[in-house]
């Protein structure tokens, strides 16, 4: 990845000698609170006024924090997600009725849970579809959620946590393994 251009904060409004007080704060983290490594970054009126990376991306094996890292953001992915897949929806590049299976056609052999509980799988009702996802109504959960019986076959799995397994893999094993309950019937946090 090539280096950031970094505008003057004076440009955009803002006090350079202000944000030169930053770098020390998040290098007090690492040093004292226990983060391995914090990237940080401003921008304002679409100009990156700042930019700036303290400690470890991988504290065992000595690798700096880069400007390049890579993170797994977890839920704070959702917001720019949903705001990508909105525009997309704004330009008709997808209806949220869409089938998940059209995107990602692992999922249309996905099976649901028997509403029972039972871990005899059942054929959905009907395909997810995109704004199951976006409103955590599609029939997935997380491994440590211990209200579906799924979330047990999530552990067994190893869908979370397990940074050595790549995006498409666990996509494929989160695929292969049933709904918790029939798409778009129920809210539950996934």
């Amino acid at each position: 990845m090539g280096s950031i251009d970094i505008a003057v904060p004076e440009s955009v409004g803002m006090n350079g000698r202000r944000l030169a007080r930053i770098r020390p704060v998040m290098q007090g983290y690492v040093d004292h609170h226990g983060y391995a490594g914090i990237s940080t970054m401003i921008a304002r009126r679409g100009k990156v006024i700042y930019a700036d990376q303290v400690g470890w991306q991988d504290r065992e094996a000595g690798v700096p924090m880069a400007e390049d890292t890579i993170f797994r953001m977890y839920s704070m992915t959702k917001p720019v997600i949903y705001t990508a897949l909105m525009t997309l929806y704004e330009e008709g590049r997808f209806q949220l009725t869409d089938p998940v299976a059209k995107f990602i056609p692992a999922f249309g052999a996905t099976k649901v849970l028997a509403s029972d509980g039972n871990l005899v799988d059942q054929n959905p009702l009907r395909p997810m579809q995109v704004r199951d996802l976006m409103t955590h109504s599609s029939g997935l959960t997380y491994d440590f959620l211990e209200d579906f019986p799924t979330g047990a076959q999530y552990r067994d799995a190893r869908l979370m946590n397990d940074p050595t397994r790549s995006l498409e893999t666990v996509i494929a094993e989160l695929a292969r393994l049933p709904l918790a309950f029939q798409p778009g019937t129920m809210w539950h946090y996934s």
